[in-house]
């Protein structure tokens, strides 16, 4: 199957083997759907209960001895940042200040996340770029949040390689996924993502170099919960 192309079906009949794929969205056609979007994106996050989600879950990430973030002011890099939920939540349970570096394909999602740190105590730089092609020396992060972006890339070997590329030794990585589900199907249909389940996201983690893969339910809301699942991973080394 081409590299552009996200398996729907595969299925062996005796000895014949069928499978059925649907081409990715460019990133050209993925920038306009977030554009569009941006402007009610936060009100859906709002709505299933992912911010709080998130909140929760990175609270049990730096709490567990093996995620703990000991840098000062760590360096953090939000992957797809979106409206900016994952890492507002993030500040939330860090409590200390840190440098965040902001990634997306759309113009208009960084707008929000500008105007939702304008006045922030947190370091903020937004940069529209492709995930896959990081503008980033090596080891540069102490932590990497990426929120509901993988399972929507043709190929997220390539990004994950990129993360890991640019984390520090012992660096974590949070991400979130959408679980393969009835819910997650709808998604995968308007959004043409993978269907992803808990073994072939650590497979995709592992894949990348990524140790101590962890999947860890989204447990402070129940419609976030049904939506996704959380997992979190060290780059190799000591922090």
């Amino acid at each position: 199957m081409s590299s552009d192309v996200i398996p729907v079906f595969a299925r062996f009949f005796g000895s014949w083997h069928v499978s059925v794929g649907r081409r990715a969205f460019r990133a050209r056609d993925l920038q306009a759907h977030y554009d569009k979007q941006s402007g009610v994106w936060q009100s859906k996050i709002d709505r299933y209960g992912f911010e709080a989600a998130y909140a929760d879950l990175i609270s049990r990430v730096l709490c567990h001895w093996r995620y703990r973030v000991v840098a000062r002011e760590p360096r953090v890099l939000d992957a797809g940042v979106g409206t900016g939920a994952m890492a507002a939540a993030f500040a939330k349970q860090l409590g200390r200040p840190f440098r965040l570096v902001g990634v997306d394909l759309s113009s208009e999602m960084l707008a929000r996340v500008r105007d939702r740190f304008a006045r922030s105590s947190v370091q903020v730089d937004l940069l529209q770029a492709d995930l896959a092609a990081l503008p980033f020396a090596d080891q540069k992060f102490d932590v990497v949040l990426v929120a509901h972006v993988l399972e929507h890339l043709s190929a997220p070997d390539r990004v994950l390689a990129e993360l890991y590329r640019v984390l520090k030794p012992g660096g974590v990585v949070i991400a979130c996924i959408t679980r393969r589900s009835w819910m997650g199907l709808m998604v995968q249909m308007l959004w043409r993502t993978h269907r992803v389940d808990i073994g072939l996201a650590e497979r995709w983690l592992r894949g990348a170099g990524f140790v101590q893969v962890r999947a860890m339910s989204l447990d402070k809301d129940q419609a976030a919960r049904r939506w996704s699942i959380g997992y979190v991973a060290r780059k190799v080394g000591d922090v």
